[in-house]
């Protein structure tokens, strides 16, 4: 599997003339939850793919959607392949722009219920702490493909009802005071991306959380390049949906 995401990051658009042999085995590692680590690296070739492929990749899609969506929803499967699988959702959408509308029904859902399980860590261990902030990480990143896949596209009206929830959810991680840098840059990227792609229907809702702007002059001021970057970026975004 790791030998076909670099052939597949090498070769680039080309890949695509393999994939109808090659689908079947990636279908087989998105299946295997017993040995879990091998569904995990599958999850990552296929987040691969979608960069090499593109829009490419969409032939395919119905099928990787319906087996990630089964992983997600398995009992069997180890919680450790969960949060690549979010991620994986945003480079799907990525890869296919306004496609995803299909999906959305489906990840959506999935997504807002991971969101709510991560955002209430109070007295766990630092190991729990770790697991939830990879767990946030893969859905922030679902939403950050999900939201720029969609950006300039007429179908972008339909991510505006999950906007006030996409808020809700960096609001709450921001007041449990526990995440770690990389879940604060994506973080403060997904709130770009919001303001981004929707313009005056996301500015408005984020002009009246007081927690999401604390959270935009904290990652401003932060030591971290990476970080004060991202936070620069949404700064511009927000404030271009604002004047819209």
């Amino acid at each position: 599997m790791l030998a076909i995401g670099a052939l597949a990051y090498a070769s680039g658009p080309d890949f695509a003339k393999y994939m109808p042999e090659f689908y079947k085995y990636l279908e087989m590692g998105l299946q295997n939850f017993e040995e879990y680590q091998v569904c995990a690296v599958t999850v990552g070739v296929v987040g691969d793919i979608c960069r090499a492929l593109e829009d490419k990749i969409l032939p395919y899609c119905d099928g990787i959607m319906t087996q990630l969506l089964k992983d997600l929803s398995s009992n069997q499967l180890h919680r450790s392949v969960k949060p690549p699988i979010f991620s994986c959702f945003g480079d799907i959408a990525l890869a296919i722009g306004e496609n995803f509308e299909k999906y959305l029904m489906y990840s959506m859902p999935m997504l807002q219920s991971a969101a709510e399980l991560s955002a209430h860590t109070a007295g766990a261990d630092d190991e729990m702490i770790e697991y939830t902030n990879s767990l946030r990480n893969g859905i922030l990143e679902a939403y950050s493909g999900i939201l720029q896949g969609f950006k300039n596209s007429p179908k972008m009206q339909l991510l505006i009802p999950y906007a006030p929830h996409i808020l809700q959810f960096l609001d709450s991680i921001y007041m449990e005071k526990d995440m770690d840098d990389m879940v604060m840059k994506t973080a403060i990227g997904v709130l770009g991306d919001l303001a981004d792609t929707l313009g005056n229907n996301a500015g408005s809702l984020i002009q009246q959380s007081l927690s999401v702007r604390d959270f935009l002059n904290e990652c401003l001021s932060s030591e971290d390049h990476m970080i004060k970057e991202s936070a620069e970026w949404a700064k511009l975004a927000i404030s271009r949906a604002i004047s819209v």
